[in-house]
């Protein structure tokens, strides 16, 4: 028998050629077929080739038996298939599955050497139904002395009446040269008699027979543990009458183009003609809306090249890229959910899924997700209001009123800090009052206001209409129906399920958020970035996406758990999102929309106004500073009044001030301290309200409450001793400070 472990990398490499990755095994239920199984487990896993079933038919199966394997086969979606058996059990296995219509397109068939040394002696029937079946079987070179036993053996089996030995397989020419080589090997021990035969055992016989330079009529063979191991395997195509062979491999080298050997007798490498290919099935959602995505009828199969839509499109470009060109595949529309088309690739209904599949964490107990062909994101849709200038009364939106009034009172208070410290300097106070009043005014808020006051005339004023997440909870929103979105509003934003409404298309989402949630609508639409761009572009002005913006893994293909086309498809998404096709097809389906970093921030229900607290921390500080500046240039005149406070507490005036004749040049009358102190009284009496003019004769007079006050105050002298002395270091420290 031939050696497993170089039959099993024969088979392997001929899978690999043809690029197929998931096999089933049929065998029949014998040690010599069972013996190839743990050659052939461990080569496939080596090759990452999935063995996905194996099937044991008896050695003498009934009928039934044979129909019921095959249609364990067809249930579970199984299209390549490696056949280890017997030439008579083989002949009927093909015969039942060209009458079940497994030998047609859509299938693919490969034999091993136990089957394929027989092809040219088995029946015609069994032959026909064979058709376009893979074979592997070890090389013969066709050499001048094989070509004379052939010619021997025909002439000596012409003479018999049983003409059916004509026909010569490998294994007559093993036999053949086993025969040969004895003979060899018998004529190299010496003389031989019967006695010597006896005693030669298993051991002198294989001495005698492992030569290295020991060369039959099927080429070289090496008997190591009883083994052929031949070097070179024959890739053929069963056609009928005649097979055609369309590869070799050669052990250490695999199947290649390059004959690195110097033998004349080994044969050049040819192509390997693709034989009949297993068409996949290709599961896509079922969709009313939004079919700039996918965009096929429900119920219908098609694998018409023109079938629209994005997702269509680069599975298109990713097919050509992954797998041959010269393998098929039928689009079948899939009803239901998303999950719903995740399971039935779970359960091998159907070979992948295909469309805006989104990648999340609940399908990958069903499926394995390809890279993603497109980036995602969940965010919220919302109706905005239009807050243009409408009104007649606009002039008076770009501060709010309490603005208005703390910018009133601080102005005035500002003015009359000013007007009290340079009035006898600054001749611009000299006007009338209704001049230094509009002054005081309108100096501070020209710019403020203005500069308001055009923005909101130019720029379209969008207020959303909701004011936070939180207050969203309690109306009703949105989703896309059959999306994931759904368990992500009710697990992620603590949603309730009784307030989420599905919608289908974009024209649901207009009337949903145009009615509101008051009027059976909704108030917003969750929803993944790409669906809100298209939504967007058909709808511009009167609808905005706002965030955050919830992470998502993308849209991918999904395909079987362990299937190693996952790293194929992935390998070729790559390739292609990286050209420049990939934004050339965004074009082409959504547009040319832009969301913007603004139009994405959180939600606000600002008033476009200015408010007081906009500018609070500004008119603390301006207060505090006018305050300062103001105690800091009239030091002097809290000095006089804590001075007149003490004299008249401590008794040293013991009648009322009075103040007589008092005339315009009295500066040359009396000493300098005499003038500081009048100067300062009437600065203090300004303060106090009072009006003293110095074109007329005026007394002051102290009434008899002011008596009863000042007496009382006696008692407090020595407060306000303790003032005065505060008051003298105080002004001491300013006057060392302005000699400084």
């Amino acid at each position: 028998m031939p050696d497993f472990s170089r039959l099993a990398e024969a088979t392997v490499s001929t899978l690999e050629m043809f690029e197929w990755n998931k096999v089933t095994l049929i065998y029949e239920d014998m040690e010599f077929s069972n013996a190839i199984i743990p050659y052939l487990t461990d080569a496939l896993v080596n090759k990452d080739i999935q063995l996905s079933h194996k099937i044991a038919i008896p050695t003498f199966p009934e009928d039934f038996q044979i129909l019921e394997r095959l249609e364990v086969l067809m249930s579970s979606q199984s299209e390549v298939f490696v056949v280890h058996m017997s030439s008579n059990l083989a002949s009927r296995l093909f015969v039942a599955a060209n009458k079940e219509g497994m030998m047609g397109k859509g299938f693919a068939w490969l034999v091993t050497d136990g089957l394929s040394n027989f092809v040219d002696t088995m029946d015609p029937i069994a032959i026909g139904s064979m058709k376009g079946v893979i074979g592997l079987r070890p090389y013969i070179p066709k050499t001048t002395a094989l070509k004379n036993f052939r010619t021997r053996y025909k002439r000596i089996s012409s003479m018999k009446q049983n003409k059916a030995a004509t026909k010569l397989n490998l294994l007559g020419l093993w036999l053949y040269d086993i025969v040969w080589g004895f003979g060899m090997t018998v004529e190299r021990i010496g003389n031989v008699n019967s006695g010597f035969l006896k005693e030669m055992n298993d051991r002198t016989w294989l001495i005698g027979i492992l030569n290295p330079s020991f060369r039959g009529i099927s080429g070289i063979l090496d008997l190591v543990n009883r083994q052929f191991q031949p070097s070179v395997f024959e890739i053929f195509n069963i056609t009928g009458k005649r097979n055609r062979v369309i590869g070799y491999w050669t052990n250490g080298q695999g199947i290649s183009k390059n004959n690195n050997s110097t033998s004349r007798n080994t044969p050049r490498i040819l192509q390997a003609e693709e034989p009949t290919r297993a068409k996949w099935t290709i599961g896509v959602p079922s969709k009313k809306g939004f079919t700039e995505f996918v965009n096929i009828q429900s119920g219908n199969k098609s694998n018409d090249d023109e079938l629209p839509g994005f997702s269509i499109e680069v599975f298109r470009k990713v097919w050509d890229l992954a797998l041959p060109s010269t393998t098929s595949y039928e689009f079948v529309n899939i009803d239901g959910t998303y999950d719903d088309l995740c399971c039935q690739v779970k359960y091998q209904e159907i070979h992948a899924a295909v469309g805006d599949i989104s990648i999340v964490a609940s399908r990958t107990n069903c499926v394995d997700f390809t890279l993603p062909y497109l980036e995602t994101g969940v965010a919220m849709l919302i109706k905005v209001r239009h807050n243009g200038p409408k009104d007649m009364w606009i002039f008076l939106k770009p501060l709010s009123w309490d603005l208005w009034l703390v910018i009133i009172a601080i102005c005035i208070f500002i003015g009359i800090v000013v007007r009290v410290l340079e009035r006898r300097e600054n001749t611009e106070f000299n006007g009338s009052a209704r001049k230094q009043l509009s002054t005081i005014l309108m100096f501070p808020c020209q710019s403020s206001y203005t500069a308001n006051l055009s923005s909101i005339l130019t720029v379209n004023q969008l207020q959303p209409t909701i004011p936070s997440i939180k207050e969203l909870r309690k109306s009703y929103v949105g989703y896309q129906n059959h999306s994931f979105v759904k368990g992500f509003l009710i697990n992620q934003l603590g949603f309730q399920e009784s307030m989420l409404k599905p919608y289908c298309s974009v024209d649901d989402y207009q009337e949903a958020l145009s009615k509101g949630s008051e009027n059976e609508g909704v108030s917003a639409i969750f929803d993944e970035i790409p669906y809100i761009k298209l939504f967007l572009a058909q709808y511009t002005t009167d609808y905005l996406m706002v965030g955050p913006t919830y992470r998502t893994d993308g849209l991918g293909f999904a395909l079987p758990i362990g299937s190693p086309m996952v790293a194929n498809f992935s390998r070729a998404i790559l390739n292609f999102t990286q050209g420049k096709y990939m934004n050339s097809l965004e074009k082409k389906y959504f547009g040319m929309v832009s969301i913007d970093q603004d139009e994405t921030g959180a939600v606000s229900s600002a008033s476009p106004s200015l408010t007081s607290r906009s500018f609070a921390g500004l008119f603390i500080i301006i207060s505090i500073i006018v305050l300062l500046a103001l105690l800091s240039s009239k030091i002097h005149i809290l000095r006089r009044l804590f001075q007149r406070y003490i004299f008249s507490n401590s008794g040293d005036i013991a009648h009322p001030p009075q103040i007589n004749n008092v005339e315009e040049n009295h500066n040359s009358n009396q000493n300098n301290r005499d003038e500081s102190i009048e100067e300062g009284i009437l600065e203090e009496t300004e303060l106090a309200g009072l009006q003293i003019d110095d074109d007329e004769d005026e007394a002051w007079e102290i009434s008899g409450e002011e008596e009863e006050e000042i007496e009382a105050n006696n008692r407090l002298s020595p407060v306000g001793s303790f003032l005065t002395a505060t008051v003298d270091q105080f002004q001491a420290m300013q006057n060392t400070m302005t000699n400084l």
